[in-house]
């Protein structure tokens, strides 16, 4: 019964051609418009000269900062804790849920065969599925250690840094673009960290305190995404730090959880010194621009908006409690004294200097990222647990009020401290996961919303792709493993920009906005562009788009793109994507652009499949790039009716591809 719905969608595309007569139909009509519009571009191309972009080669002009990218770091390729380390961990992890497994008389499942295993494991770290290749090289390897050897080489490579940014942009409610504000140069601050594998501890720390402009200072970026809403930003940070869900003591105590509207406000207060604004360019914009149209209100507020957006610190605290606070403990309207929230039996303790309001933000960053924090190492193993079995060891992830609400407490605390011994090392803990039993034990079913979080991970749940994964694992057929090679950089179009706006005159602005202007500084680019290209590389074009991974894309994709109908988060909420299906998606595979890409004629899923011979290495072929496994003796039965009926590689192309297997994460 495993694989019966693929038998089953094969026979009813075959069986009954008068109700999807387009399937046969579908890959040679494509072919045709494809081959079409092809010709007809290549009789407009006759005698045109190349296009050269204007913004290469780039030249340094004297008083602006550089027109192009900063060099690309370094990617850390050095794993911190040796394979005895990792196995040690696992092995803790493996005894800890066996026991409340045996405890609840609840068997674990059993391990998974490798087919299974290939396909989660790219999945899971790389975001993708394997290509035939790759699947094909691990399914014939015989070393006994080729699982490790395997999660290692992923957790080296560019696939899992551009996964984990998936990732980490929805938990930080990343965009691209906000009101006037470009945060390009934080998306390139975060993936550096990413590439350098930045300890969370430090990237945390280094948001919390980053001090100027999107334009000089990548990490401004957090707290830029909440400007002028200091209460917001920090219920955010809680949240997506901490996973304290303490939204409602903004305006009263917690009813529910041990927070109260004081202690709240006292949190607050760490950066009560602090301000956090993207001022309106367009009325710096009015107040500059000159009357012989030299410079205009666009240009002015062009050269200075990324430079009106920043974070600086004030000369003190000045966060009061709101003139309505209804309780007796403090006065209403009072300045709010800076105060650390201590949970029970905390060891934790840090100076605040309340003298130096400077201090305030480093003192609160200190007491979030250290390390003896109660709740900071298991808000985010918890989270990256989820990420791997499809639920935290405790649900909601936004609510660890009390630990011991987790459907296996000594868990949740055992990763908690694996995190620590890790250094808050992502890469490192995410490698003691991996390599656990049971992560990889066979999936079980998603339990229902009332039972989710009692599950104790017999195995994983079973679990939809990301819109993420599913782009990029069709860009896997279409590309191949090639699909690595090609990035993109935006963070010039903001550092550019970067100038000490705020120390200079009326006339020193528009002297420094004319030479902007003189030197292609000021013009907008939507799409793409020659700059942004990442040593050079320029992506793969096809259909009028360059095919790209989606941590290169825009963020969050537009709407009507792939990413947001399979459900790409808005950005607008935490951890806010969505794995439902629904009828829009489900037309977009059986018709949509996406199968314009798979079946364009330098597509590698297409020619590879022209080379693959008689029809039963196609067969093989296909199931292979599609499931990392070979057909069941059912599903080649199946085939073979339909080949009788005029099935053609492609249509099996088409069914494999729409079938729920392709879609789920086993």
């Amino acid at each position: 019964m495993k694989h019966l719905f693929i038998s089953t969608l094969i026979l009813f595309c075959y069986f009954n051609f008068e109700v999807v007569n387009f399937l046969n139909a579908k890959p040679s009509d494509v072919k045709k418009r494809i081959e079409t519009k092809r010709k007809e571009k290549k009789k407009h191309r006759e005698g045109r000269e190349p296009k050269q972009d204007e913004t290469v080669p780039f030249k340094q002009v004297e008083g602006l900062a550089p027109k192009s990218n900063s060099p690309q770091v370094e990617a850390d390729k050095n794993f911190r804790m040796t394979v005895d380390q990792i196995k040690s961990a696992s092995l803790w992890i493996d005894r800890t849920v066996g026991n409340k497994l045996l405890n609840n008389g609840i068997k674990p499942n059993k391990q998974t065969d490798d087919f299974v295993f290939v396909r989660r494991i790219y999945l899971d770290v790389v975001g993708r599925i394997p290509t035939d290749e790759e699947a094909s090289s691990f399914l014939k390897n015989k070393d006994p250690r080729k699982r490790r050897k395997l999660i290692d080489q992923l957790l080296l490579s560019d696939g899992y840094r551009s996964h984990l940014f998936n990732w980490m942009a929805d938990l930080l409610r990343h965009r691209g673009k906000l009101r006037r504000s470009n945060f390009n140069h934080y998306e390139r601050w975060l993936k550096d960290q990413i590439a350098q594998n930045s300890r969370w501890d430090e990237v945390v720390y280094k948001m919390l305190t980053a001090e100027g402009t999107l334009a000089s200072s990548g990490p401004t970026g957090y707290l830029l995404r909440d400007p002028g809403m200091p209460l917001d930003n920090l219920s955010n940070t809680l949240n997506v730090f901490l996973s304290a869900n303490v939204s409602c003591a903004q305006c009263h105590d917690h009813p529910l959880a041990d927070w109260t509207q004081r202690e709240f406000y006292e949190l607050a207060a760490f950066f009560g010194a602090t301000d956090v604004s993207d001022r309106d360019p367009r009325k710096v914009g009015n107040r500059l621009k000159l009357p012989d149209g030299s410079i205009t209100k666009q240009d002015v507020a062009s050269a200075v908006a990324q430079n009106l957006a920043r974070v600086h610190t004030k000369s003190s605290q000045t966060l009061k409690f709101p003139d309505d606070y209804a309780y007796s403990d403090v006065e209403p309207g009072s300045r709010v004294d800076p105060l650390l929230f201590v949970w029970d039996d905390e060891e934790l303790t840090v100076e605040v200097d309340e003298a130096d309001p400077s201090k305030l933000r480093e003192n609160f960053a200190e007491w979030l990222t250290h390390k003896k924090n109660p709740r900071f190492a298991i808000a985010i193993a918890n989270r990256l647990w989820k990420r791997f079995f499809g639920l935290g060891v405790q649900e909601p992830l936004e609510d660890l009020d009390d630990l011991s609400k987790a459907s296996n407490p000594e868990l949740l605390q055992l990763l908690g401290k694996v995190m620590v011994a890790a250094d808050f090392d992502l890469r490192e803990f995410q490698r003691v996961i991996l390599n656990s039993k049971a992560y990889q034990a066979v999936s079980s079913v998603t339990p229902s919303s009332g039972d989710a979080e009692d599950y104790l991970f017999p195995g994983p749940v079973l679990r939809r792709m990301s819109a993420e994964q599913a782009w990029d694992s069709i860009l896997a057929l279409v590309l191949g493993t090639s699909l690595d090679d090609y990035k993109v950089d935006r963070s010039n179009r903001v550092t550019r920009y970067d100038f000490p706006y705020e120390q200079m005159s009326p006339d020193e602005v528009r002297e420094k906005v004319l030479l902007m202007k003189k030197n292609g500084y000021l013009k907008s680019n939507q799409r793409i562009v020659e700059a942004d290209f990442v040593d050079g590389e320029r992506p793969v074009k096809m259909n009028d788009y360059f095919l790209l991974r989606a941590s290169e894309l825009a963020q969050p994709a537009p709407e009507n793109h792939f990413l947001r109908m399979f459900g790409q988060s808005s950005r607008d909420l935490v951890n806010d994507s969505s794995v439902e299906g629904s009828i829009p998606q489900s037309l977009m595979l059986m018709n949509g652009g996406v199968q314009r890409l798979l079946y364009d004629r330098d597509a590698r899923l297409s020619k590879m499949l022209k080379r693959s011979g008689d029809f039963k290495s196609a067969v093989q072929f296909l199931f292979l790039s599609f499931f990392c496994r070979p057909p069941t003796p059912d599903e080649m039965n199946a085939i073979e009716q339909a080949l009788a009926q005029g099935m053609k590689k492609e249509d099996l192309s088409w069914a494999l591809f729409n079938s729920t297997e392709f879609l789920f994460v086993q």
